[in-house]
């Protein structure tokens, strides 16, 4: 029974299943709780007695059953995709994944996008597999000192805790790959997370056969110095391209999720030429047609710079086994080729490697035209070769248990598995207006009692207006814009009839100063009114209850620099009304019947963004619109007007900006044109002479 058990919590499928997160609730509700939701704790605090003993009460018998017929139901899934002829295996690299707060090798949105897209994939059916590090320490436990000041706090994993397996050769020892790293060799283990029916393998180079500065290179995520950054770059794109080798794992698709797998791309072009023995033409055009690429920055400076003597130093040996010239694969990432001073782009490699180049919305596809338009010189910006899959949330994962029980009332069993043309989704419309606030009133209240246990926002009304902000930390967001005007900010929460309430939440990046100094702002602030809350060490359970029991989501960054902004749809999907630039998703989802824009005067002709202009504009729309909707009530206490909103919010959000939609999108514009250009060239080449 403890190896059904095991085996139950080493899928990730729990990570969005209720049914089997009640399973593990049932065998022991505060360990479950005080693990952060990590069932393989939670086995391992009961032990095998305890287990047993556990599972004879009737509820814990019950919850197993429901949790056998939950995953066995899904497992048998079919495939939800029309599957081309071409054989068709995709292999998605990502420097982070955000699946479970569980599993802390994560930082923020790339990385939870990241784990939204397995899950989808998982969810469709989709023969895809995640390849990322697994890191030691993460990115480390956000703590606030007394100034208000962050700092970091890296506690180690231990990782035969985590829900992962060590990845065994067929002779049954711990398998291994190596990875050049100038004129040595690392050798890198290879784990596996299971994320429903995707495999996710996770590289690690803590072992004690490697030298101590090689130990170290898995063991923090978005490490700053580039000395150290390149390596875990290398070991990512060679060393994961080499693991798929080793795993006998015939990708036919290769995708690039930012620049931080950029080397993906020279080790696949030296698969083909050690491997199949292909010219060096030949296997750059093969190589280019399997490769996908997405950019997730609107701003040059997001991507990462490797000076030319650090790439010289740690890839001429592995380029000249390559065959690859230096000042050649230098000047793939040089916005301008043949100068030397000019440090490596890894944004302009993967654009100039891969077959297929997108940005995560509709407007950053236009923003990343014209920020990388050099990549192809003479070409018109309108006809640069990049061009956009926006973002979607995994709606399982992020849509709260009360809502969706509405939602598989009203809409469908499977409501989270229907196209977005759907008539089904009009069932939305239907749903009760007292039992669709009944429900959202019991998440405010939860968000606000989570806020209140951490010691925070102690004069937090459940009943009151409250606005959610959490993102990264970074200046161009503008956490602390309403901080302008501390007098109207003082007004507008301590009103005695319309109160409006703030919870932030985020992390800053350890060397982004200027955007601890906001955050120390913010925090600050938060001590000196009652009603404004900063959430200590945001991550993915924090998340959740942002999402789910705000009001009002808050996202006023500067115009045109917000690629996407994924988690203004989780709050969406929720019901929870956006009040956002129009940037990134929200300005191709914004309609006036499901939230508000803030006016900007920002456009490509006029980048500057007028902060005071927009504060005010964002400053009356709070007092005037979005409060005066929420306090309107009815004679049975309902917002009628705010209801309507947020049903069509739900709708609208959950149905076109799902992750779901997202990974059928890079299916039909993606990975099937280039499964077709891939077995296209092979068909070509059976039976001619290839060097």
């Amino acid at each position: 029974m403890l190896a059904e058990l095991r085996d139950f919590a080493l899928d990730l499928f729990w990570s969005w299943e209720p049914r089997v997160q009640a399973l593990f609730k049932a065998l022991d509700s505060q360990i479950w709780e005080e693990s952060k939701h990590n069932p393989v704790v939670l086995l391992a605090s009961l032990g095998e007695a305890g287990a047993e003993s556990a599972l004879q009460r009737p509820q814990a018998q019950a919850a197993l059953s429901e949790a056998r017929a939950a995953r066995a139901a899904y497992k048998s899934r079919p495939p939800a995709f029309n599957a081309a002829e071409a054989p068709l295996q995709i292999a998605y690299f990502s420097l982070e994944f955000g699946i479970s707060e569980a599993l802390p090798i994560y930082s923020g949105g790339l990385g939870i996008l990241a784990g939204d897209h397995l899950k989808a994939a998982s969810d469709l059916g989709l023969p895809l597999i995640g390849v990322g590090l697994l890191y030691r320490e993460g990115f480390g436990h956000q703590r606030i000192g007394e100034d208000g000041g962050q700092f970091e706090e890296y506690t180690a994993s231990d990782f035969p805790l985590l829900p992962l397996s060590r990845v065994v050769d067929r002779s049954g020892l711990p398998l291994t790959v190596t990875c050049p790293l100038g004129p040595a060799t690392v050798t890198v283990a290879v784990w596996k997370a299971q994320v429903g029916r995707v495999d996710l393998y996770l590289l690690d180079t803590d072992l004690p056969e490697n030298q101590p500065e090689f130990r170290s290179i898995t063991d923090r995520l978005y490490v700053p110095e580039a000395h150290r950054r390149l390596p875990q770059e290398m070991v990512l794109g060679i060393g994961g391209v080499r693991a798929l080798g080793a795993l006998e794992i015939e990708a036919t698709v290769f995708h690039m999720n930012e620049g931080h797998g950029f080397l993906v791309a020279t080790e696949r072009l030296n698969f083909l030429r050690r491997e199949r023995g292909l010219t060096a033409a030949a296997a750059e055009q093969a190589a280019r047609a399997s490769l996908i690429f997405t950019t997730h920055t609107p701003i040059a400076a997001g991507s990462d710079f490797f000076p030319p003597h650090l790439v010289q130093q740690l890839l001429s040996p592995y380029l000249e086994e390559t065959g690859m010239d230096l000042e050649h694969f230098l000047d793939l990432g040089r916005k301008q080729p043949g100068s030397t001073d000019e440090p490596l782009c890894t944004t302009y490699v993967g654009l100039r490697s891969a077959g297929c180049s997108v940005g995560v919305s509709k407007l950053h596809g236009e923003v990343s035209r014209r920020l990388w338009k050099d990549a192809w010189p003479g070409l018109p910006e309108s006809e640069v070769p990049i061009g956009s899959v926006t973002n979607g949330v995994h709606l399982p994962s992020w849509v709260s248990p009360e809502l969706a029980a509405l939602l598989q009332l009203h809409v469908a069993q499977d409501w989270w598995n229907l196209s977005a043309d759907d008539r089904r989704w009009a069932g939305v419309e239907n749903i009760d207006p007292a039992a669709l606030w009944a429900a959202h009133t019991q998440l405010r209240h939860r968000l606000v009692r989570h806020a209140r246990s951490a010691g925070e926002g102690g004069g937090l009304d459940p009943e009151a207006l409250v606005v959610g902000f959490s993102r990264r930390f970074a200046t161009y967001k503008r956490a602390n814009l309403l901080v302008s005007d501390r007098e109207r900010l003082h007004a507008l929460v301590n009103g005695s009839e319309r109160p409006v309430q703030f919870i932030f939440a985020g992390k800053s990046h350890p060397a982004d100063l200027p955007g601890k100094a906001i955050l120390r702002e913010i925090v600050q602030l938060a001590r000196e009114e009652p009603r404004i809350a900063f959430l200590e060490d945001y991550d993915i359970e924090v998340a959740r209850l942002l999402v789910q029991g705000s009001d009002v989501w808050l996202n006023n960054p500067r115009r045109l620099l917000e690629a996407s902004g994924t988690s203004g749809m989780k709050a969406g999907a929720n019901g929870v009304l956006n009040l956002s630039i129009l940037d990134g998703w929200w300005d191709e989802g914004y309609r006036p019947t499901a939230g508000w824009a803030i006016p900007s005067s920002v456009s490509f002709e006029e980048p500057q963004a007028d902060d005071a202009g927009e504060a005010k504009a964002l400053f009356e729309l709070l007092e005037g619109e979005v409060a005066g909707a929420f306090y309107a009530r009815d004679s049975a206490g309902l917002p009628l007007r705010w209801l309507a909103m947020m049903r069509d919010s739900i709708s609208h959000t959950a149905a076109n900006f799902s992750a779901r939609r997202m990974v059928l999108d890079y299916l039909a514009d993606c990975y099937a044109p280039a499964t077709e250009r891939v077995d296209r060239l092979r068909r070509s080449t059976v039976g001619n002479p290839t060097n």
